[in-house]
């Protein structure tokens, strides 16, 4: 497939909003824990998301790699 500068950007902007989700539920998991209140769920969440970013990440390096070859 070949990729364009367009679709790196696109990957890269994905990997920023996928590190912002992680630091919001990050913090949300922080708040839940301080008030006593169960994170299991939470967690779980977090768990998503990181794996998402993994995903992302390397999305994001296969079209790089890929727009370096072709030139």
């Amino acid at each position: 497939m070949t990729y364009s500068p367009k679709d790196l950007e696109l990957a890269r902007r994905q990997v920023t909003i996928d590190r912002q989700m992680i630091y919001a539920q990050q913090s949300l998991i922080d708040g839940m824990l301080t008030r006593g209140e169960p994170a299991g769920l939470a967690n779980e969440r977090l768990v998503k998301l990181t794996e998402d970013l993994r995903n992302h990440c390397f999305h994001q390096d296969l079209i790089q790699a890929s727009i370096r070859l072709e030139r």
